[in-house]
């Protein structure tokens, strides 16, 4: 979403959970980075404002909800160039390495923008922007209502499944166990 605010409290909601779960590095500079997001507004206000605008993250789509971060969004561009072998042992040429880390982005856009174009067969330029996400389509709705309302049906015909003090392993569409652990 691009929202900086919840950025800033959900990073801060997490920083428990790694001293919890025993990640000492993300626990040790988690709310060093919560600190530093936090104190933006002051210290650099003009940075602050892009990052209100959304600037510290990028979007591959218009869809809803597609926000990446921009490390992971440059992990994805060089994953898209190296693939296929177009872009390998760049490390071991200084001049080939520069004009990767110039050039590189920019050919990662063109081709993405360029494979985006095509209908799934490949073959017929798709100028239709897509504005919702993949699952915000009736068909997709009531599938997912479907399931929900089986899942119901299942727990109250079978149970609660927490409360399950069997051994057996049961497979919830057919409800036969899937295998029996013998004592």
């Amino acid at each position: 979403m691009s929202d900086f605010d919840l950025y800033i409290a959900s990073q801060a909601e997490l920083v428990p959970w790694f001293f919890a779960l025993d990640h000492p590095n993300y626990a040790r500079w988690l709310p060093v980075h919560v600190r530093d997001m936090s104190s933006l507004q002051e210290r650099c206000p003009d940075v602050f404002r892009a990052f209100k605008r959304g600037a510290f993250t990028a979007k591959k789509t218009g869809r809803p909800f597609s926000a990446i971060s921009l490390e992971q969004a440059h992990e994805q561009i060089n994953a898209l160039v190296k693939g296929d072998g177009r872009a390998v042992g760049l490390t071991e040429n200084p001049g080939a390495l520069r004009r990767w880390t110039v050039a590189g982005p920019e050919i990662a856009r063109q081709v993405d923008e360029f494979e985006d174009g095509f209908d799934e067969v490949g073959t017929t330029f798709n100028v239709t922007p897509v504005d919702r996400h993949h699952e915000q389509t009736k068909s997709a709705q009531e599938k997912f209502v479907h399931d929900v309302r089986s899942l119901v049906t299942t727990t109250e015909e079978m149970g609660n499944p927490f409360t399950e003090e069997s051994m057996d392993l049961l497979n919830l569409n057919s409800k036969k166990p899937l295998c029996q652990r013998r004592l």
